[in-house]
């Protein structure tokens, strides 16, 4: 059979523009409403002082070439390792990380505190050193009215610094005795010390701050140290949190164990994973040596993230320090001279647009091979962020709908790339909800929308400077 030349034209242009299969739409339903996100953060615990001002905004700033971390981890005084007292509500009590405390906050943050030991007076063995003396140190159990004061008293000591403390830990990593600020606490010590002595007295002190725990250093361990307080309904009444840390994460590819909320745990607890890195020796199975600011590492932890968040409904994911002690290794977001990693950028194409108290909602999450998406809208307001990381080593066409949604015009794409850093790009215009991206090789890519932005060209996104009540 003949065919016409016209009829041949027109059939290529109508390839060419129809919208990619099925199978490669990645969909975002407005309406299909998951966990609250609290927050995306790093550590200043430890380090004996807080950041100097310039640092405090490139982490806690949601401007241009700022990473906008929501959540900032502090330690708690313990007159060692975090210096000074909280035998009474004071100065010191409050800790010498006030500073960094109030520029989170003033950036739309949250404050959130773990203890890596009681003080020393408190101890078993006399020390902060958990392997210090003999035997393991531990809180002794004629102190833990005492210590439920203490950490009463550094709640209410930073409240009379206007820093309102979202949450606390009962303990940092309670099943390892380290060389350093440490100290081990039994399942049942934890149950104990919460519904008999920590939350009675965070209650009659009038906190709001959230009590955590077990903060185990591996998500192995968080059944056994949590089960015994949150199968009990006279210690879970006083627990807003289960947190855990991410050191034992495994991947396969961009593929991601998973870390599920545990079954028969109390519903309405919020789900935190507090702690992540390289280090010497530990840290997720694709772990690289050295200080690392290659891609690769960015994109390791891109899928720890999504996998946390998008899949296993955390509402909070931490990496460790801010700023490393060394060059040498991955413990840090910025290495001790500055050198800033790319797995910072990453982690800021969530934090600097999702802020505290946004919604994540259903979105296909692998629409195709070697690409995940996932979404969040504010909770009032026409705010939307869109992530999507492609892992492969080529660019790849990505086509995204919204569903049940009002209508959006626009959205700026933010991307961390080998190449860029949460860098702005041209604005990408929408038709009826729809539009196509080229997702760069080995890149996370943040789409930023807003239903009241009516322009074409670029703007900046409105929730950069959103402020949480």
């Amino acid at each position: 059979m003949k065919v016409s030349h016209s009829f041949l034209v027109g059939f290529l242009l109508l390839l060419l523009c129809a919208p990619p299969s099925r199978a490669q739409t990645a969909t975002v339903d407005w309406t299909n409403v998951h966990q609250v996100v609290d927050g995306f953060g790093a550590a200043d615990a430890q380090t004996g002082a807080s950041m100097s001002s310039a640092n405090q905004n490139f982490f806690f700033g949601t401007g241009t070439g700022q990473l906008g971390l929501s959540l900032l981890r502090v330690g708690v005084t313990n007159g060692s390792g975090d210096p000074g007292s909280c035998s009474r509500i004071s100065t010191s009590c409050a800790g010498v990380y006030v500073s960094d405390m109030q520029a989170v906050l003033a950036n739309g943050g949250r404050v959130y505190a773990s203890p890596w030991s009681p003080p020393a007076a408190f101890e078993t063995n006399g020390s902060t050193d958990c392997s210090a003396g003999a035997g393991n140190g531990q809180l002794s159990t004629s102190e833990y009215g005492a210590y439920a004061t203490w950490l009463s008293n550094f709640a209410q000591s930073l409240k009379a610094d206007n820093i309102t403390l979202d949450a606390i830990s009962v303990q940092n990593e309670p099943a390892n005795c380290q060389s350093y600020d440490s100290a081990i606490w039994s399942a049942s010590q934890l149950d104990t010390f919460v519904k008999v002595s920590l939350g009675p007295t965070f209650l009659s002190s009038g906190l709001s701050t959230l009590i955590f725990m077990p903060e185990t250093p591996v998500y192995s361990d968080l059944s056994s140290y949590g089960g015994a307080c949150m199968t009990d309904s006279s210690c879970n009444r006083y627990v807003g949190g289960a947190n855990w840390h991410d050191y034992d994460a495994s991947l396969s590819g961009n593929t991601v164990t998973a870390d599920p909320y545990p079954s028969g745990w109390p519903a309405g607890i919020k789900y935190w994973e507090t702690e992540a890195s390289c280090g010497p020796g530990y840290g997720p199975n694709q772990c690289q040596s050295g200080f690392n600011t290659n891609i690769t590492d960015a994109l390791m932890w891109a899928a720890i993230v999504d996998q946390r968040i998008a899949v296993d409904g955390a509402n909070a994911w931490l990496y460790w320090w801010l700023i490393d002690e060394n060059n040498i290794d991955d413990e840090g977001l910025m290495s001790a001279n500055g050198t800033i990693a790319q797995r910072a950028y990453m982690l800021a194409q969530y934090a600097r647009f999702i802020r505290p108290r946004y919604n994540r909602i259903e979105a296909t999450h692998e629409p195709q091979a070697g690409v995940t998406v996932s979404a969040y809208r504010s909770i009032s307001g026409g705010n939307l962020v869109i992530v999507a990381t492609n892992y492969t080593s080529s660019a790849i066409l990505q086509y995204f709908r919204l569903t049940n949604a009002p209508n959006f015009n626009v959205f700026t794409p933010y991307i961390t790339s080998s190449s860029l850093s949460i860098a702005p790009q041209a604005t990408v215009a929408v038709s009826s909800n729809s539009f196509t991206y080229s997702l760069p090789a080995q890149s996370i890519t943040s789409f930023v929308g807003n239903t009241t932005t009516l322009s074409a060209s670029p703007v900046p996104p409105t929730e950069l400077t959103t402020k949480v009540n």
